[in-house]
């Protein structure tokens, strides 16, 4: 007599000699399988695009601004930006938790810039100073383009207008040139 282990009875008992066993699944299951890995290559697809960092919509907006529009941002600041500025500006908005900050760059005339200034109540405040540099943070500043002389001479204004509940803390350098002129604005949420 002779001895069998377990799995070669079984195959001696099974008709096909145990090749039933590891059969390839039918058609069902392949088609199951097929949709699957579809179902989960479009959710990776979908997941890779909505978490990538998106670039601004609007083209005046410096590298890396979280802001989608001029626009938007000025009102959120409760600023207002006349025409003649409107072709040259550059902006930059950063907002994380309570660090909410906004950058504005133009150039134009002084008729612009002097318009600029009265659109947001600045024209008349008795905050003006004189500045060697831009009083703003260069390690930012620098990022734009923005000069980082420290001869270059500014006229600085700040003004604090609460608006809606809102505090905005809005400093100005202004840098004048013959007739034409520079803006630089830093605005942040207080």
């Amino acid at each position: 007599m002779d001895v069998l282990d377990v799995e070669s009875a079984e195959q001696a008992t099974q008709p096909d000699g145990g090749r039933a066993r590891h059969r390839r699944p039918r058609g069902r299951h392949r088609r199951l399988r097929a949709g699957l890995a579809l179902v989960v290559t479009v959710l990776l697809s979908l997941w890779y695009a909505l978490s990538r960092e998106h670039t601004p919509h609007d083209p005046r907006a410096y590298p890396g601004s979280q802001s989608q529009d001029l626009p938007g941002t000025l009102h959120r600041y409760h600023l207002g930006l006349p025409d003649c500025a409107a072709r040259g500006v550059r902006f930059y908005r950063y907002a994380e938790w309570e660090a909410d900050s906004f950058y504005l760059h133009f150039t134009g005339d002084r008729h612009c810039m002097n318009q600029f200034l009265v659109l947001n109540g600045m024209f008349l405040t008795g905050g003006r100073t004189e500045t060697a540099g831009l009083p703003f943070d260069a390690k930012t500043t620098a990022g734009f383009g923005w000069p980082q002389d420290p001869e270059r001479r500014y006229r600085s204004v700040r003004h604090r207008p609460l608006l809606g509940g809102v505090l905005v803390d809005v400093a100005v350098a202004l840098y004048e040139s013959g007739d034409a002129a520079e803006v630089y604005l830093h605005a942040g949420i207080v």
